[in-house]
């Protein structure tokens, strides 16, 4: 695994970091400073994705690039080159390795927990960890497997469920592969009690597809009675697909009623939305510029 070259974002502190592998594919990891006491490595899981999210850029990618899961070795090479790049050695704060990158880490457990055994040890008190999974419903008992084997070596994991949608009819279209909304749930929600980590929800606001008043409704009340937090995502568009972010007067209908039941929540626009913020989307874009 080599680096072939680096970019940094104009808009705020996220660096892309491009490396070919040994068998010739692009993989993508970022830095993110978001000077709020956390250097953030965010890190893929696999070389490209197959899960078929019609939001997601790689979707329209699939069966055109290959798709395996990332080594051991792959994702802690790629935390170790930004480790020692940025000299955050000379930085000791706290270090977030964000699962959340390319693909989907439950299709890749061995890769994902034995990289996070390893980094944990090097970099022992700094390290954090985060995944995002969508919690394919073909892999739901890799999902628990993962939840037992992170309970089992005690790693600081935080779960952020993409769940993006409060109705099985309409996530089943736009995230095919998924298990159902209540499935999901109860697995996040068997994740916090056995593991005692943090779960939180992510919910991409999308114009005219699950930002109505009914949505606020449904999400409130899936949610009111667990002990999970909300982030709504800001849509990063993609060419192929007409759709629009919701403008902010559909959240605060959504913050109207998780204010009530005291729901935890926050509006996040994710950073390096020059240098393709979105899933996939600078790694498209990379591959459609390879040389």
């Amino acid at each position: 695994m080599r680096l072939k070259r680096i970019v940094n974002s104009e808009q705020d502190n996220t660096m892309k970091y491009i490396f070919i592998t040994e068998d010739n594919l692009i993989i993508e990891f970022s830095y993110i400073n978001k000077n709020d006491g956390k250097n953030i490595i965010c890190v893929p899981s696999q070389t490209m994705c197959n899960i078929g999210c019609k939001f997601c850029h790689t979707t329209d990618y699939i069966g055109k690039i290959k798709t395996r899961n990332l080594t051991i070795h792959e994702i802690v090479k790629g935390v170790d080159y930004i480790y020692v790049d940025l000299e955050l050695y000379n930085h000791p704060k706290t270090m977030l390795v964000s699962y959340m990158g390319c693909g989907e880490p439950i299709f890749n457990n061995e890769g994902v927990i034995g990289s996070m055994e390893v980094i944990n040890d090097k970099y022992k008190e700094y390290t954090r960890f985060a995944i995002a999974t969508s919690i394919p419903e073909s892999h739901y008992i890799e999902f628990f497997k993962f939840t037992e084997e992170i309970d089992k070596l005690k790693l600081p994991v935080k779960l952020h469920l993409s769940l993006h949608y409060t109705m099985d009819q309409i996530r089943s279209q736009w995230m095919p592969r998924s298990m159902n909304i209540l499935e999901s749930l109860s697995a996040a929600d068997f994740f916090k009690k056995k593991t005692s980590n943090p779960v939180e929800i992510h919910y991409a606001l999308l114009d005219g597809v699950n930002d109505t008043e009914q949505d606020a409704i449904l999400l409130t009340n899936l949610i009111k009675d667990k002990d999970f937090n909300v982030k709504f995502l800001f849509y990063n568009k993609k060419d192929s697909l007409n759709l629009e972010p919701s403008d902010k007067e559909k959240l605060k209908t959504f913050k109207r009623y998780f204010n009530k039941y005291n729901i935890e929540h926050e509006y996040y626009i994710p950073p390096g939305l020059d240098v393709g913020a979105s899933c996939g989307q600078f790694l498209m874009d990379e591959y459609l510029n390879k040389d």
